[in-house]
């Protein structure tokens, strides 16, 4: 009886060691194993990824970087708070849905091949309803584009690109309605807009329309003036 006991409870003991429980909420991504099958120490039985939250790893060309309030580590230095928000937005059943996160941190190397720096945003409860009840989860392997939140820049003015002219350089009409090449400092050029961040007074006016012989000084015509009548 006493044999009988024991072995009884050494079955119960190895029973409760074939049940494996992940430390986390998550989803089993991929099985290697079946039920029968013998296992020994250290074989891969499955891979589990926690759903508690998402990471987003996001490539950024260099020049993008100066326009944002990225965490950066730098080793001794706790890494500050969380960056900047970042929304996702994905395409499901031919709509596309959105997610809120921010950006945590930036892996510490440049991709050699593309010379992108790699950042990774973090979404909470990617696996949650949400407050759309009709939004799919952001299931893993999923396509995403991402719209980060940039710096709060004042003082700025917004330009058509019409108005540059060579690399950093905009017409103004003075108050005698003659031309001046003025240099400016440009904060950021788009293929449809400039961003100009020094260079310009309140009020002054801007060329737009295109002139191939402007020189220094000439008289203009602006659109919209009523011309002085002789008397």
């Amino acid at each position: 009886m006493a044999a009988s006991e024991a072995n009884l409870e050494t079955a119960k003991r190895n029973l409760e060691r074939t049940e494996l429980r992940a430390p986390y909420a998550g989803r089993v991504r991929e099985k290697m194993v079946d039920v029968g099958r013998y296992v020994s120490t250290g074989t891969t039985i499955a891979t589990v990824y926690a759903v508690d939250i998402a990471e987003v790893r996001l490539p950024l060309p260099d020049e993008e970087l100066a326009y944002l309030d990225l965490p950066l580590d730098y080793r001794g230095v706790q890494r500050p708070n969380a960056g900047p928000r970042v929304t996702l937005r994905g395409s499901f059943a031919g709509q596309v849905f959105e997610w809120q996160g921010r950006i945590v941190r930036t892996e510490g190397e440049i991709d050699p091949a593309t010379r992108m720096v790699h950042v990774v945003a973090e979404v909470q409860d990617p696996y949650g309803r949400g407050a759309d009840p009709n939004r799919p989860p952001l299931a893993v392997g999923m396509y995403v584009e991402a719209e980060i939140e940039g710096r709060l820049v004042e003082g700025i003015a917004e330009l058509p690109r019409a108005a540059l002219r060579g690399r950093d350089q905009v017409i103004v009409v003075d108050a005698e309605d003659k031309v001046r090449f003025r240099t400016v400092d440009l904060l950021r050029s788009t293929s449809t807009s400039i961003l100009v961040r020094g260079g310009l007074e309140p009020g002054e006016r801007v060329c737009l329309s295109p002139i191939e012989t402007a020189t220094d000084g000439m008289d203009v015509r602006v659109v919209g003036d009523t011309p002085e009548r002789e008397s």
